[in-house]
């Protein structure tokens, strides 16, 4: 599998039992605090939290900058915590051992990126996104006593995605459909990966392999051609290739109206994003932070955050900015 390695009524807390696990208290999940998440939070007195302070950590592309604005926000003005904003601070991996670590409490961590890449890795895919998250929650609790919250339904994996006017002319709308379209002897096409995509044997060949085209490849190979994966946008919305390699939510996809093709036999993994927190701070202020928070993610499905992420990348708004206007939108602030 091809992955990458690489945002009320005051209540008392009520303190975990003595003979309550850590595991234990991070399995209910805040039962308590997920149930307060289900009402209304705008216009209603802080939760508590015990006045401790949360540092909002958050990598450093776009959409996890909005992601991390959105739950600094959700905090602040839900709760009584003193909110640092720590947004940008690195990639996957300096994020989670930052917050493992407890120097920073909080960050947004994708579904497929813990799954692939934080121990104990796996290379089995699981294509049900439930299942997956709840695999992945397990394991952040067994292995490493941190809690994950409630996830969005976004997903920011990789697209084979199809330049319209091409789509419309032939019919693809699907991967499988772009398969039997090779398999009927239309080699010619264009098509524009990235190198990594092309070399690893569980990328394009992968693909090949996993949707029954591989005998094709080598017909295929003229039509290939290498470039950025940032620039593919562009170039299959000029119609200067038929298809190539983008990220879902990639907000130049809806610039271009460029056609997704669906993955519909479940080849690429699933990236969804939810609230990863440590664990000392979930035992301490998990029911301020699990209502405001749970009311975030389950908002933002790939339509959504293709929108916001357009108006920072492409718009050049703050991401700050599109993050709380987007909250207020939904009466979470």
């Amino acid at each position: 599998m091809f992955y990458r390695n690489t945002t009320h009524q005051r209540l008392p807390f009520t303190h975990m039992p003595q003979n309550e696990t850590r595991r234990s208290f991070l399995a209910k999940g805040g039962a308590a605090a997920g149930s307060i998440g289900m009402t209304s939070l705008a216009g209603c007195s802080m939760l508590g939290g015990g006045g401790g302070t949360v540092k909002i950590s958050s990598k450093r592309f776009t959409e996890q900058k909005i992601l991390g604005y959105m739950a600094y926000h959700a905090l602040k003005e839900n709760t009584d915590l003193n909110v640092v904003d720590e947004t940008g601070l690195g990639g996957s991996t300096q994020n989670f051992q930052a917050v493992k670590n407890g120097e920073v409490n909080m960050y947004w961590e994708y579904t497929g990126t813990a799954w692939y890449t934080v121990p104990p890795q796996h290379d089995k895919p699981v294509g049900d996104p439930e299942e997956l998250y709840k695999k992945v929650k397990s394991e952040f609790e067994s292995e490493h006593g941190l809690a994950y919250l409630d996830r969005a339904p976004l997903n920011n994996t990789f697209v084979l995605m199809a330049n319209p006017d091409w789509a419309e002319k032939t019919g693809v709308s699907t991967m499988s459909e772009l398969a039997a379209y090779i398999n009927d002897g239309n080699t010619d096409l264009d098509i524009v990966l990235t190198t990594e995509y092309i070399d690893r044997p569980d990328g394009w060949q992968g693909t090949a392999e996993h949707y029954g085209f591989a005998d094709k490849l080598s017909e295929l190979s003229d039509s290939v051609r290498e470039t950025g994966i940032g620039l593919s946008y562009q170039i299959v919305g000029k119609g200067e290739a038929d298809v190539g390699l983008g990220y879902n939510t990639n907000p130049q996809i809806s610039k271009w109206d460029l056609e997704v093709l669906k993955d519909d036999k479940q080849f690429f993994p699933i990236y969804n994003p939810a609230p990863l927190i440590n664990s000392k701070t979930y035992e301490n202020h998990g029911e301020a932070i699990a209502p405001p928070l749970n009311k975030v993610g389950p908002k933002l499905d790939t339509d959504t955050m293709r929108g916001l992420n357009k108006a920072v990348a492409i718009d050049g708004k703050k991401a700050e900015n599109v993050a709380t206007n987007f909250l207020s939108s939904e009466g979470i602030i």
